[in-house]
């Protein structure tokens, strides 16, 4: 099986973390979905939102949370993203949208646009989405003047994958191997976790 994990880093365009015909597990909050791939595609970079829909931002000014409706999958599917801001604000990041990303006991670390310096391959924000189990964003502009806009670049993978659980593709043997780790998986995380949980 090729060198494939989720936060891996490198020069140039990040790996997808499973290839046609793997297996993966998809865990989404306390459940964990057995899974093989069965297709795959890259994903240019894209704008995946604009948090003020148009509006801009005020000065000192954080907006309610926003889902990104862009990052949903279709069923049966995952995307793999990495992104970053392109305007002057600070991000933070509920993946689904009611649970916080990048959540410290007493601090939720938000991103701004210059994660492109401190972190060129953007592992930092990457994150996997379930289905349609989109992630939630809210912007904070801590400058003394407004933001025309508060937009989102994303870039990544998406999977369509077969159930190994249940349905015409299923191979509860197959799943047994994996759990007793006598069968290649890669566990992929589409979900946040609520602190302490």
């Amino acid at each position: 099986m090729p060198d494939l994990y989720i936060f891996k880093t490198q020069v140039g365009m990040f790996d997808p973390v499973a290839l046609q015909n793997h297996n993966v597990c998809i865990h989404y909050v306390q459940k964990s979905y057995y899974r093989k791939v069965d297709f795959l595609e890259g994903i240019p970079a894209f704008q995946c939102i604009d948090i003020t829909a148009g509006a801009g931002l005020t000065a000192l000014t954080v907006t309610g949370r926003v889902n990104v409706t862009n990052l949903e999958m279709a069923d049966n599917e995952f995307g793999l993203w990495r992104w970053y801001p392109i305007d002057d604000a600070q991000i933070r990041l509920y993946h689904p949208a009611g649970i916080a990303k990048y959540q410290l006991r007493n601090l939720q670390v938000p991103v701004d646009m210059d994660i492109v310096l401190r972190d060129p391959n953007l592992v930092s924000t990457e994150i996997a989405v379930w289905q349609n189990n989109r992630p939630g964003v809210e912007a904070i502009n801590g400058h003394a003047f407004a933001l025309g806009a508060v937009r989102l670049i994303a870039i990544g993978y998406r999977f369509h994958s077969v159930d190994l659980e249940s349905g015409k593709d299923a191979d509860p043997e197959l799943v047994k191997a994996i759990k007793a780790g006598k069968t290649p998986c890669t566990d992929v995380w589409c979900s946040g976790r609520g602190t302490g949980d």
